[in-house]
């Protein structure tokens, strides 16, 4: 289905996590390469969304569901990728993953990725950006890169060959 109105980009409320991670999976599930999709637990993205330490946005059109796109305050936590690339604690606590992008295959090749990030980048001045993507994965990596990330380290995560990408907002 093709979407001929405007597609508008809002932050998700708590309530709409379950729309959310419905979402990832059924994006995740139609990808020909699920080596470049590794998704949380949902478990751990319902806690960090009722803690507040996760923000997702949704990207609409004509009230259908187009895209996804979520960020993660890990904190001193041990999954915060800042403990892969080196920084120091007052670093470590000025990080934000850029995390979970997932575009519905009707509405790809309309910057939806991009736009989402920029859209959240609004929100996180002074911070350290940081996201994994996967080598092979030239769209998120060219969407990333455009924005001003840079790659960090090749690193093996999430069962394959990742890239640590930052960003100082």
């Amino acid at each position: 289905m093709n979407c001929n109105m405007d597609i508008v980009i809002r932050k998700g409320t708590a309530s709409e996590v379950e729309a959310f991670l419905i979402f990832t999976h059924q994006v995740r599930d139609a990808m020909a390469e699920k080596a470049w999709f590794a998704l949380d637990p949902d478990e751990e993205m319902r806690e960090l969304t009722v803690s507040g330490d996760m923000e997702f946005w949704l990207a609409e059109c004509g009230g259908r569901l187009a895209a996804v796109f979520s960020i993660i305050r890990p904190g001193l936590r041990e999954f915060n990728l800042g403990y892969e690339t080196g920084l120091e604690e007052t670093e470590l606590l000025r990080v934000v993953h850029m995390d979970t992008a997932a575009v519905h295959p009707d509405f790809r090749g309309r910057g939806l990725q991009r736009r989402m990030m920029a859209e959240a980048e609004k929100t996180l001045p002074g911070r350290i950006l940081l996201c994994t993507i996967h080598p092979d994965n030239r769209y998120s990596l060219e969407n990333a890169l455009r924005l001003g990330y840079r790659i960090e380290k090749r690193i093996a995560k999430y069962g394959s060959i990742r890239f640590i990408l930052r960003k100082d907002a």
